[in-house]
């Protein structure tokens, strides 16, 4: 099937592969982690270096842009790191860090060991420990919603972090995400995108053109369309229609796994990284994809 190929691609620029990519929330800049642990900022429109920071030992598992212009990084070696203008602010040591989310105003990390970790957001004070009781697969946050990706269930976290639901999975879920409209929590399975209602908790999966496990998947910010991410036998990206999920724009696959994938916060831009060691940058306002343009809780 025809792909087409990325509009850039910045290439050899974390060794041993991209893990991580998140867009700051202005969408000025996005920010990119590496196998290595180091964490490059990079300008948006330009596509230009601004920035390195290293405080990590390992892998990058996870960036949490703020509001307040500063982030939140955590990686396997355990570190949990506030940076603001490039620089270290706090950092605290534990088990590694596999998810982070900002909820009710907190800083929250999941880690393996089954604890759930919530944080100042500006000082990463530590204010509650909760145990799960399995360890924390993926994070999404939506208003009063918290979702927790475990080995297979998805717990759902009130504003107390107290957990209200629980939906089973029939993997560990990957990437977790809720639609913009918060009513539709998705995730990454083999061979398919799996997704659960928020209302009714009924869970729908479909099927995709990946070969095997869809390591990312984004939803655009309009809700419009759902990027997915393939990893073991493929690397290529597909644009999902979100009213019946039909392919609507194919771009070719990395040349190694493929890691992340995120929108910019215009959703003009859907950037990739792979353990190719790259970043490719999509432009989506080339082509419009006539999308019916709804999220299928939405109908």
């Amino acid at each position: 099937m025809t792909a087409d190929p990325p509009d850039h691609a910045l290439t050899g620029i974390h060794g041993f592969g991209t893990t991580m990519l998140a867009y700051t929330t202005d969408g000025q800049h996005f920010i990119s982690g590496g196998f290595r642990g180091e964490i490059r900022v990079w300008n948006a429109a330009t596509r230009q270096p601004v920035g390195e920071m290293r405080g990590h030992r390992r892998a990058v598992r996870a960036i949490l842009p703020l509001a307040s212009g500063g982030l939140v990084s955590g990686g396997d070696d355990g570190r949990l790191i506030f940076w603001r203008n490039g620089q270290i602010q706090a950092q605290r040591e534990g088990p590694a860090v596999t998810a982070l989310a900002l909820f009710q105003g907190h800083v929250v990390s999941g880690h393996p060991d089954g604890q759930l970790r919530v944080w100042s957001a500006d000082t990463l004070q530590a204010r509650h420990t909760i145990p799960l009781g399995g360890g924390v697969r993926a994070l999404a946050s939506h208003g009063n919603h918290l979702a927790v990706g475990l080995g297979r269930r998805i717990l759902v976290l009130d504003r107390t972090f107290t957990p209200r639901r629980s939906f089973p999975a029939p993997h560990a879920p990957r990437d977790l995400q809720f639609s913009p409209d918060g009513r539709t929590l998705a995730a990454g399975g083999w061979f398919r995108l799996n997704l659960w209602d928020m209302a009714s908790g009924a869970m729908q999966s479909v099927p995709t053109e990946h070969n095997g496990l869809l390591t990312s998947i984004a939803f655009s910010p309009d809700g419009r369309y759902v990027a997915t991410l393939g990893r073991h036998t493929d690397s290529a990206i597909r644009i999902l229609d979100t009213a019946d999920f039909r392919v609507v724009k194919r771009y070719q696959a990395h040349d190694l796994c493929g890691s992340v994938v995120r929108f910019s916060p215009d959703g003009r831009t859907l950037a990739s990284g792979s353990d190719d060691e790259s970043v490719r940058l999509h432009r989506l306002d080339k082509t419009p994809y006539f999308s019916s343009g709804a999220t299928p809780s939405a109908h």
